[in-house]
């Protein structure tokens, strides 16, 4: 047998995974995870269907970017990442190394707006322009500014004393990578956890059913994972830091990068799906129309309260506003019914929607108390 010749039907193979090349798990790893990603989003644009927001958009660049994360990722395997050094050229090593260092700019870019995705929509859902939220407010847009501070220190901390054509090559890496590493992967897990627990500093305050605030909360956790991905990158970071064959080795962390970026997009669509934005109806004190994706927002993105309005029958009862309309609570929805009372009562009110979405606040999580005095006099009673 010629020793030049593949065993039978390796030839035909898109990837080997052999000794002396890994690349194949890249591949995989990366198409999977860029496929599902576009999955994601679709689904993310189809729920919030005209009632775009900063986070949605955030989504969105943080999907492009993906996919700009990939595209280098498949030149430089072209150019032969994951296989052993010994098997490449000089040029093979260079072209590959300029590939792998555009692709690692791209994923902390990419990982960045995830973050930023979830920031954003902590912002919509959980502030208002009032005293009550303003250090939900605070907190949020702090978060936001870490996280732009993380993305521009991370390409900082990559890019600095590090040549790009020699990326991979063993004469000429980058000096304390691990180091380098270790501060972006802390910072990353920092943010990380704010990010699920926030919310739940946020909601725990308020007055609802405990597996509303479970909804809301697991959620938001299911950023967990992300965190995991984060250190098993940082572990294979240091195997290949310090070894004489990085294109071969350095395959598996940039595996768990593409798993820690597929599932930050994720992550960051979980809290806007139908089922979970549904609790917001009955939690929050304001009912959220998410079986009619109508235009919510004003021109600023945003929709108001709708002031209360009662009027008196002739009998001395408080009825509400006629043109309320009610709703069933086959949809889970929380309705009030008119009232009369004698003396002194407390009440709240949800007013649909699809009644206030004309302008001005931010939205979603609005809580409205009433207290109101009725008297009357008798029926048979006349002045004299």
């Amino acid at each position: 047998m010629d020793s030049t010749e593949l065993p039978p039907g390796e030839g035909d193979r898109f990837a080997l995974i052999t000794e002396d090349n890994y690349s194949g798990y890249l591949w995989i790893a990366s198409i999977l995870g860029l496929i599902y990603s576009l999955l994601v989003i679709v689904v993310r644009l189809h729920i919030k269907w005209n009632l775009f927001g900063a986070d949605d958009v955030t989504a969105a660049v943080a999907t492009v970017l993906q996919l700009g994360q990939v595209v280098p990722l498949f030149l430089a395997m072209k150019h032969g990442l994951g296989k052993s050094n010994d098997l490449l050229s000089a040029q093979q090593l260079e072209d590959a190394g300029k590939a792998t260092f555009a692709a690692q700019i791209f994923l902390i870019l990419a990982l960045a707006a995830a973050k930023g995705s979830v920031a954003a929509l902590m912002l919509r859902l959980f502030t208002r322009d009032i005293k009550a939220t303003r250090r939900s407010w605070i907190l949020c847009n702090t978060t936001l500014a870490l996280t732009v501070a993380w993305g521009i220190g991370a390409i900082v901390a990559v890019s600095v004393s590090c040549s790009t054509s020699n990326f991979i090559n063993i004469s000429s890496q980058c000096g304390d990578r691990v180091l380098r590493w270790r501060i972006i992967a802390a910072f990353d897990i920092f943010l990380e956890v704010l990010l699920v627990t926030l919310p739940v500093l946020f909601i725990w305050p308020i007055q609802m059913k405990g597996y509303i605030k479970l909804q809301v909360i697991v959620a938001f956790g299911f950023r967990l994972p992300v965190i995991g991905f984060a250190i098993a990158h940082l572990h294979y970071v240091s195997s290949y830091a310090n070894s004489n064959n990085v294109s071969k080795d350095i395959i598996p962390a940039l595996v768990y990068q593409q798993f820690e970026l597929f599932w930050s997009l994720l992550a960051a669509t979980i809290p806007t799906l139908k089922a979970f934005m549904r609790s917001f109806n009955s939690g929050f004190g304001m009912e959220i129309d998410l079986d009619g994706y109508g235009s919510a927002y004003g021109s600023n993105g945003t929709y108001p309260l709708e002031s209360l309005q009662n009027a008196t029958s002739s009998n001395g009862a408080v009825v509400s506003r006629p043109g309320v309309r009610a709703r069933t609570r086959e949809r889970d929805d929380v309705t009030f019914g008119s009232r009369s009372a004698t003396g002194s009562t407390r009440d709240r009110r949800i007013t649909p929607l699809s009644d206030i979405m004309r302008e001005g606040s931010q939205e979603l999580i609005i809580q409205k108390e009433v207290q109101w005095t009725v008297r009357h006099d008798d029926a048979g009673t006349q002045r004299r």
